[in-house]
C-alpha cells in the first residue's frame, strides 16, 4: 500500500466535495467547537492503522481497516480533528463487531 492517498477521479471530486461540506455543516451544527487545549494527541495514520489492524480478529477485518484507513485519510483534512476522531472510532467499533466478521470489504 503506498503512503499517497488516492483520489476519486474528476468527475467524482465536486460531488464528493459538496457531500464532504454538507456533513462537515451538519457536524459542526451538532457539535459546537471546543476551545482549543494543549497537549494533543499525535500519531502517524500508520501507527493508527497498525494498531487497527493488530486489533482485527480476522485477516478479512485486517482488509477492511486498510481500505477504511485509506478512506479516512483521504479526506481528513477537509474535516474538523473531533469528525476524523468519530469515524476513526467507527472503524475500530466496526472491526470489533463479531457480527460484522463476515463484512465483504470490497464493498467499501
Amino acid at each position: 500500500m503506498s503512503n499517497t492517498p488516492r483520489f476519486p477521479s474528476n468527475p467524482d471530486i465536486v460531488e464528493r466535495a459538496l457531500q464532504i461540506r454538507a456533513e462537515v455543516e451538519r457536524f459542526n451544527g451538532r457539535w459546537s467547537p471546543l476551545p482549543a487545549r494543549t497537549p494533543r494527541l499525535g500519531f502517524t495514520w500508520e501507527e493508527l492503522e497498525r494498531q487497527l489492524v493488530d486489533l482485527a480478529p480476522s485477516e478479512l477485518q485486517a482488509e477492511l481497516v486498510h481500505r477504511l484507513v485509506e478512506r479516512t485519510r483521504l479526506f481528513a483534512d477537509l474535516k474538523p480533528g473531533e469528525m476524523v476522531l468519530r469515524e476513526i472510532l467507527c472503524v475500530a467499533a466496526l472491526i470489533l463487531d463479531e457480527s460484522g466478521a463476515e463484512t465483504d470489504p470490497g464493498a467499501t
